[in-house]
């Protein structure tokens, strides 16, 4: 029998999953909170092999091109000598596509059209508050006093998941990392051809990364540490000038463009970086988390946009094959998370290479680093060779 499934979120995981949901007859309406006309996601993201065959099944990936960057990198010391370059050119060839790095409004705006096209609705101004369930469903209700009924729901709303914190309550705290992701864009004359990578460099002081795009624009993202938890005051009123401040000082000795880059930034964007204790469950009766939901990912390895998709593969694979949904629950949860706790160890231990300033620790990277990535190409291909079901299908219980 076919289901009516209810997601909350509509940013990337919630529309391809109700795509994913249409193709095996189950029917998805999607709640999303923000409203139709909202185009403020000023983010930029990295969406690696992994995530964009995901992907292509629903958008045409060279619409994603109207506004990206190459993901190629080329890192170099506080002394800007070269020391190490990956390219990501080989994955064309290994994996069919190649990691992009494009705004996340962009690519929101694309995997939205594909839903509302395959005639999926998104309901905008729905405020996720609470839910209920009953013997023969779920009923998620709104902050504008609406409800609506089905047979599951599925949170794909994010690190912040109000679904997470209603299903979990003693669970779901966040721990602040004491880091600020922050970055920006920027015209600068002198930089306006595209770039072939992204500039990486470990600063004397922190590090700093930038890129032009295929519309000449600088874009750039540095991690800036601070003890304090800024308060959600601070957030919308004064961090981002405080961070600009403190960057234009850290990277006062380092090369002339970083500081220029920072100062002529028309728009600047800073967000804390949490991460999110593992819960033992991702599922409760009819609700069930995906994503950042149940598996928030710090962005160092551009990994939490790919995951999500991965996800809604899964999903609604287990959802096909199993009538019982808290059989397909159990199973999704089972199969993701050795493969979701690797990567997230993997992101945490990167992040913690890009705020190391001890002379000796950069001596040692400055010399291993051309080994360790040229290592982790083929370290690379169990992320982003991922493909489901598995080739041995005893590892995908049947009915």
């Amino acid at each position: 029998m076919n289901k009516k499934v209810i997601i909350i979120g509509a940013g990337i995981a919630g529309p391809i999953l109700a795509l994913q949901l249409r193709k095996i007859g189950d029917d998805a309406e999607i709640f999303e909170s923000r409203m139709d006309d909202n185009r403020q996601e000023g983010a930029f993201l990295g969406l690696s092999p992994n995530g964009l065959n995901v992907l292509k099944e629903f958008v045409d990936l060279n619409a994603l091109k109207e506004d990206y960057t190459s993901a190629s990198m080329t890192f170099f010391n506080a002394r800007g000598k070269q020391i190490a370059k990956l390219d990501t050119q080989y994955q064309l060839q290994k994996y069919t596509v190649e990691t992009l790095q494009l705004r996340r409004a962009n690519l929101n705006k694309h995997i939205r059209e594909a839903a509302a096209d395959a005639g999926i609705k998104i309901r905008h101004g729905k405020t996720f508050v609470s839910f209920q369930e009953a013997e023969d469903g779920v009923t998620a209700y709104f902050a504008d006093g609406t409800s609506v009924s089905g047979d599951l729901m599925i949170a794909c709303d994010g690190m912040f998941s109000t679904v997470r914190n209603r299903l979990f309550p003693d669970l779901s705290v966040l721990r602040y990392s004491k880091l600020i992701s922050t970055g920006g864009y920027a015209w600068l004359p002198e930089l306006v051809k595209p770039s072939e990578s992204i500039q990486m460099t470990f600063a004397e002081r922190g590090f700093f990364a930038y890129s032009v795009s295929d519309k000449g624009e600088v874009w750039w993202f540095n991690n800036y540490f601070r003890a304090q938890e800024p308060s959600p005051t601070e957030i919308r009123k004064t961090l981002k000038g405080e961070i600009q401040q403190q960057l234009l000082d850290i990277h006062k000795n380092d090369d002339p463009l970083f500081s220029k880059i920072i100062t002529n930034s028309h728009e600047i964007i800073a967000y804390p970086v949490y991460d999110l204790p593992r819960l033992p469950k991702w599922y409760k009766g009819r609700v069930c988390l995906i994503g950042d939901a149940a598996h928030g990912i710090s962005p160092h390895i551009g990994q939490g946009a790919a995951l999500a998709l991965e996800d809604t593969v899964v999903l609604a694979e287990l959802l096909k094959r199993h009538q019982d949904y808290q059989k397909a629950f159990e199973l999704f949860q089972s199969l993701r998370q050795p493969r979701v706790k690797k990567i997230i160890a993997s992101a945490r231990k990167v992040g913690d290479t890009k705020t190391k300033t001890n002379p000796i620790a950069a001596w040692f990277r400055d010399r291993l680093l051309p080994y360790f990535i040229d290592k982790q190409i083929q370290q690379l291909d169990w992320i982003y060779g991922w493909t489901f079901p598995p080739t041995n299908t005893t590892d995908l219980p049947q009915n």
